[in-house]
């Protein structure tokens, strides 16, 4: 027995020996890599199971000993236990394609400000929106900071002439983790789209990804708030959408609040904001320049 506990503390400072072989480093501890991820801590293992099984044989040992340091190897040989994958949206809560020709019914939705309409005819149909300011030129691009307004009150101080923006909401009830995409035609080179869930009935608390067609940055994703608008997160370079082709630009925020703002499949915009907690109670969009039209808006949630 003792012979055995003097072997077992030989190979325990053998192990940990190599740990300090490089004392030069700067930090003392490294990040805990999980016991069968680390080859030296494995190859004591397997010489220590050797021994046991060998002490086992020849009744070196008290069997309650033997069979603590049995569970002590099957701990430290043991995989890291793999870490719970954030929950994700699954579950469809919304779709809209338009082909039905309107947008009051079958969802419903609502027009606050500006002109839209359906069309369902020619390559460009679904939701459409023209926004073209007086002086406004494809060299042109609005600001990151432009404020936008009471986005869910009618303007009817705004004609089909002045309008400044256009916008559209749709009442849904929308989790906390979603995912939310839009199948667009962008037309022109300038302006901004802005889209994305809303809660309260004046959407005063709100996520919302932001489109600068031939902008640079060309997107954002930002977190509104009764207190601020902030942006927590944007992609700096040009991005080249216009044209007839369809494309699609998406959020996802997951369960531990992981954002990611994607562009036809592609990742561009990853950052964690857990800010907003509670479930949503609609879905914005939000034309302050340029020509769209929009083929279905898709978001998918949870129970």
């Amino acid at each position: 027995m003792l012979a055995l506990a003097s072997v077992l503390l030989g190979l325990t400072a053998l192990a940990i020996s190599g740990a300090r072989a490089d004392d030069t480093s700067t930090t003392r501890y490294s990040a805990w890599q999980g016991g069968a991820s680390n080859p030296q801590l494995q190859a004591f293992a397997a010489k220590l199971k050797q021994m046991v099984d060998e002490a086992d044989k020849a009744k070196a040992a008290d069997p309650l000993f033997i069979q603590d340091l049995r569970d002590l190897i099957a701990s430290a040989s043991a995989p890291a236990a793999p870490a719970t994958p954030a929950v994700q949206p699954t579950l469809r809560l919304f779709y809209d394609n338009f082909q039905d020709g309107n947008y009051t019914s079958n969802p419903a939705w609502k027009v606050t400000a500006g002109i839209w309409t359906v069309d369902v005819l020619g390559n460009n149909t679904g939701l459409k929106s023209t926004i073209i300011p007086p002086g406004q030129t494809s060299s042109q691009n609005l600001k990151l900071n432009d404020v936008l307004g009471a986005l869910l009150q009618p303007q009817n101080n705004q004609t089909t002439t002045n309008a400044t923006y256009a916008s559209i909401y749709t009442t849904v009830t929308i989790s906390n983790v979603f995912k939310a995409r839009l199948d667009l035609i962008s037309k022109e080179k300038f302006g901004r789209l802005d889209f994305g869930p809303y809660q309260g009935p004046g959407g005063s608390t709100a996520y919302r990804v932001t489109y600068f067609p031939g902008g640079n940055p060309s997107l954002a994703l930002q977190r509104v708030t009764s207190q601020a608008t902030t942006t927590i997160g944007s992609y700096a370079k040009p991005l080249a959408l216009e044209g007839d082709k369809l494309h699609s630009i998406e959020l996802l925020r997951d369960g531990a609040g992981v954002m990611t703002v994607s562009v036809d499949g592609k990742a561009l915009i990853t950052v964690t904001d857990t800010a907003i907690t509670k479930p949503f109670d609609g879905f914005l969009i939000i034309n302050s320049g340029g020509r769209y039209a929009i083929r279905s808006v898709t978001i998918d949630g949870t129970n």
